[in-house]
């Protein structure tokens, strides 16, 4: 006769061992997205920022005819020093 904390044991393992399954079928670079969320790091495709980078600089050009871009340029260059 099993006991409710054997009955208890045995669901246990069977759940694990669906999690680890399902695991199994994970993307492992979606697996490293949802850590770094869980931390409440924000992890970013570069290209993707680059691209929102450009376009931002692009539509700040219309608006001041660049001179944003030329302030970051040359503000970025002194960092590098």
């Amino acid at each position: 006769m099993t006991g409710p904390q054997d009955d208890g044991a045995a669901l246990r393992r069977a759940m694990l061992a669906q999690i680890r399954e399902l695991r199994r079928g994970f993307d492992p670079e979606l697996l490293k997205w949802a850590r770094y969320a869980v931390e409440g790091k924000v992890p970013y495709d570069r290209e993707n920022a680059q691209e929102a980078v450009r376009q931002f600089l692009q539509h700040k050009a219309r608006d001041d005819g660049g001179r944003f871009r030329r302030k970051l340029a040359e503000a970025l260059s002194r960092s590098d020093d």
